[in-house]
This record gives structure tokens, sequence and C-alpha cells, in this order.
């Protein structure tokens, strides 16, 4: 029984410090990866810096652009409004235009007009006269007879 007592004990002892070196394994191990954790905590808070700076410039940008684009709509619309009232004042400028030039066309067509116009009245009057001075005048009519008119008046 002794011997198994001392089997029992070396066994023990045996795992003991099988026990204590996987602990010790554990413990190098941890303390690498908390070496290497810490190198990348370094390297983080190094990157932390420059990234909060490009994040503010790519805020700022985002602000100015959106800015920018406020700017150009409101310009864009007071473009159209410019194009429409211009397009309003060359069309009434236009209509003014056109009637100048008809009153215009029309006063120099009745004022070049009157002397044809005052010359034809006067021929279309000699005209009748004319023919009423050379009628022929019937011959004997009866009464109650219709009168037969070989030249009618003008």
């Amino acid at each position: 029984m002794e011997i198994l007592l001392m089997v029992a004990v070396v066994l023990i002892a045996v795992a003991i410090i099988a026990q204590a070196g996987v602990l010790i394994a554990m413990y190098l191990v941890s303390r690498r990866i908390s070496v290497k954790a810490e190198a990348l905590m370094d390297d983080s808070r190094k990157l932390m810096t420059p990234l909060e700076a490009i994040a503010n410039n790519l805020k700022t940008v985002t602000d100015d652009l959106s800015e920018a684009g406020k700017i150009a709509h409101t310009q864009a619309l007071q473009v159209q409004e410019f194009v429409t009232e211009s397009k309003q004042n060359i069309r009434e400028q236009m209509a003014e235009v056109r009637n100048v030039v008809m009153d215009t066309v029309h006063d120099a067509r009745a004022l070049a007009l009157r002397p044809f116009r005052h010359y034809s009245a006067i021929a279309a009057g000699i005209s009748a006269g004319v023919r009423t001075f050379f009628r022929r005048k019937p011959k004997g009519t009866e009464p109650g007879v219709e009168e037969k008119r070989q030249f009618p008046a003008a």
C-alpha cells in the first residue's frame, strides 16, 4: 500500500507541476497578448488625432459644399427670374415696336394714297358730269308708258 500511496503522491506531484507549467504558459501568452494589445492601442491613439482632423476637415468641406449648393440654387432662381423678366420685357417692347411700325405704315399709306383718292374722286365727278351732259333725252314718250333708257345714269 505504501507503493500505491507513493505512486499516488508522485502522480499528484506531476499533476501539480503540469498545472504550474500550464499556468506559467498561460501567463506568458497573456503577457505577449497584452504587450501586442498595448502596441495596438498606442498605434490607434496615434491614428486618432489625424483621423479626428480628417473628420473635422470633411465636416467643414461638407458644410461648405452645402452652403455653396444653397447659394448656387438661389442664384439659379435669380437668373431664371431675370431671364423671365427679360423675355417678358422684350415681348412687350416688340409689341410696342410692331404697333408703332403698323401705325406709321397706316399713316404713310393714308398720306401716300390721299392725292390718288382726291384725284380719283375728281375724275369720278367729271365722268359723272360728262355722262349726264351727253345723255340722250327720249323722244316723245307717252304718258303711262315706261320710258326705256338706252344709257343708264351713273
